[in-house]
């Protein structure tokens, strides 16, 4: 049991109750003996972050082939490198993506990329959620489909280290993914009761090879091959026109939007406000740090939000409260889970922040605060599922996880 101490909370000091996993009570004054006791003088809680979109272990990449196209920048930068991964290199690396991820406040993250059991290792050493996918592409050669098909199966049979982390899978998208892949992922997926990531619409080149290819366009593409349900989270989706987003709203589709990464790559900007309209379920991600190039939330939350309004050219276009509803309450319950809320039989998956702050003050509107003008530094303790990640700014362990992420790049990188 643990009570937090006159933290701040809805504009009210007042006492949280954690029992396990969860938020028991919150009322003023609570007491219970035997109860660690935290106490919050000038600090308030708020949800955690989930980052509905990344590739963890693409750390290695932060400031590598940049400023060019992303097809560019995948086949003669991006991909090569990724080459030289082993599984022990993941690990290390995922180790040090995940301590970004608590420094700057998030507890649950979807990942797509390679030695998946390697992140979910990592993540389960260091108490952190995770919806981990196991990346299918075949390049539309039948002989690598199957192979994949595959492995994907035995991914979801693989049994992860920790109940925090659930298994989805990852067909990369239409441009290097088959039909039968999608297809046969889409299956495995409703077999097992998870979840099908992909990208999708991201540049305007994906959507005319699309119409040429095929004759649609990539979210009506998916809709043929079965692949949209409301377990079928899109990442980017940011050349969508109003039928795909009618669509994406008949089949209960979620999207993760990436603004920063789609600024950067030159990908375009999404429609917010019409998706928005449209009742498009919305939601955040940070995409990898070679597009990013950092995995905090709060980062995304400003660019989204200002994003947001260049693109409807108004003002009142991304209110800050859906946009941080976006970064937190909204990805968890895409992903079925009862968090990114503080309330009573909430999990207890939560931050606080220093309200002496700089960037904190005056105190009259936090989230609005949270969004345009905080950092990282303003976190000084973040918890997952009721245990400490972050404790007054320290992260266990992060000594060695640092040390080990650069003899890892030092080897990855010496030729590059």
């Amino acid at each position: 049991m643990l009570i937090l101490k006159d933290v701040y909370l809805n504009g009210k000091t007042t006492d949280i109750l954690i029992n396990g996993a969860n938020i028991e009570k919150i009322a003023p004054n609570i007491t219970l003996d035997g109860a660690e006791i935290l106490s919050c003088k000038n600090k308030a809680i708020l949800p955690s972050f989930c980052n509905m979109h990344t590739h963890a272990a693409m750390m290695f990449l932060r400031g590598i082939g940049e400023d060019l196209p992303l097809f560019e920048w995948l086949e003669n930068k991006i991909w090569p490198l990724e080459d030289r991964l082993t599984p022990e290199y993941v690990y290390h690396i995922s180790k040090f993506a995940i301590l970004e991820m608590i420094r700057t406040g998030t507890t649950m993250f979807l990942d797509m990329y390679f030695e998946t059991p390697q992140t979910g290792l990592a993540a389960s050493e260091m108490g952190m959620r995770g919806a981990l996918t196991f990346t299918a592409m075949d390049m539309f050669d039948k002989d690598e489909c199957k192979r994949r098909i595959e492995r994907a199966q035995a991914f979801l049979d693989f049994k992860m280290p920790s109940d925090l982390i659930m298994k989805g899978l990852s067909p990369h998208a239409i441009y290097t993914t088959s039909k039968e892949l999608y297809t046969a992922c889409k299956d495995m997926t409703r077999r097992c009761g998870t979840f099908l990531n992909t990208h999708v619409s991201e540049t305007r080149k994906e959507v005319n090879d699309c119409l040429e290819k095929y004759g649609k366009r990539p979210v009506e593409l998916l809709e043929d091959w079965g692949s949209l349900d409301e377990n079928t989270i899109l990442a980017h989706a940011v050349h969508l026109n109003n039928d795909e987003m009618d669509l994406i709203v008949k089949k209960g589709s979620v999207v993760a939007h990436n603004p920063i990464s789609n600024m950067k790559l030159d990908s375009g900007q999404m429609h917010f406000r019409a998706m928005q309209k449209a009742g498009v379920k919305l939601t955040l991600g940070t995409d990898g740090v070679s597009s990013n190039n950092n995995l905090s939330m709060i980062d995304e939350m400003k660019v989204a939000a200002l994003s947001a309004k260049i693109e409807a050219d108004d003002t009142t276009a991304a209110k800050v409260d859906d946009i941080f509803d976006m970064a937190t309450k909204n990805g968890f319950e895409a992903l079925g889970l009862k968090a990114g809320q503080i309330k009573e039989g909430f999990l207890a998956d939560f931050i606080l922040v220093d309200m002496n702050c700089y960037q904190l003050l005056p105190a009259t509107n936090l989230i609005s605060n949270m969004v345009y003008s905080a950092d990282s530094a303003c976190i000084t303790d973040v918890f997952c599922n009721g245990q400490k990640l972050m404790s007054n700014r320290v992260v266990k362990g992060e000594d060695e996880i640092i040390k080990n992420f650069k003899n890892v790049c030092q080897e990855l990188l010496k030729d590059a």
